[in-house]
């Protein structure tokens, strides 16, 4: 069943995604504006976050070593990561010399008028169908099934904020919250990003084999009752 591959066990990493899902208005209120500017505190924390996740997904990877199908899985999540990476950096677009300041801070270079911007695009479809193909030829559902246990609460926190980050927020949806958008939209994606790592260290470092065993072992006990039922 599906339900079945979720738990609501209360892990520390997602303690921190409830603690950073409690601060959202109180910093979203508080914190300066320049906060929540592009390239500011809160962008450049989100990067830290990601690709802390693409070197989780690598040591993910080497923890599953015995498993290749679940090791090469975790080893394709790692484009995910820069992806996203490369998305909050714009591109590079940071790296240049912002070309004026707005009330929603600096504006940098369009993506076209840098001297690799016509690569980009064209770049990301093919790395992004690399993925797509290397994640579905990797994919076991029943062994995900049987293996993983997604922590709902980070689930639930994925959903909400990605939510709140991209149509809320981003289009100012409640007056009121209007002045504190691009806090709360940046703040917002940073739960997203973490929640996506809580769920990384729950299932990347487990006992494989242990969990395998008791499977088992569960199957056995299992078919022996409904054996002794027949």
């Amino acid at each position: 069943m599906l339900s079945q591959l979720f738990t609501w066990r209360i892990f520390p990493s997602t303690r921190v995604s409830l603690l950073l899902a409690v601060m959202l208005l109180p910093l979203g209120f508080f914190l300066p504006e320049w906060w929540g500017w592009e390239n500011g505190p809160i962008e450049n924390t989100q990067v830290i976050i990601l690709i802390a996740g693409a070197v989780l997904s690598w040591l993910a990877a080497r923890h599953n070593r015995d498993d290749s199908q679940i090791c090469k899985l975790w080893l394709w999540t790692i484009p995910v990561w820069l992806m996203l990476v490369g998305r909050e950096l714009s591109w590079g677009r940071v790296f240049f010399y912002p070309v004026s300041v707005g009330p929603d801070g600096p504006i940098f270079p369009a993506i076209h008028r840098i001297w690799y911007g016509r690569y980009v695009y064209p770049v990301n479809t093919i790395i992004t169908i690399s993925t797509l193909c290397g994640l579905w030829y990797n994919f076991s559902w029943s062994k995900i099934k049987q293996l993983w246990r997604i922590p709902a609460i980070d689930g639930i926190l994925f959903v909400l904020f990605t939510i709140a980050a991209q149509f809320v927020f981003e289009k100012s949806l409640i007056s009121v919250l209007k002045p504190y958008s691009q806090l709360l939209e940046e703040w917002s994606e940073l739960i997203v990003y973490w929640c996506m790592v809580s769920i990384l260290v729950v299932n990347g470092f487990k006992n494989t084999k242990a969990c395998e065993t008791s499977l088992l072992e569960s199957n056995i006990k299992s078919n022996s009752f409904k054996n002794f039922l027949s």
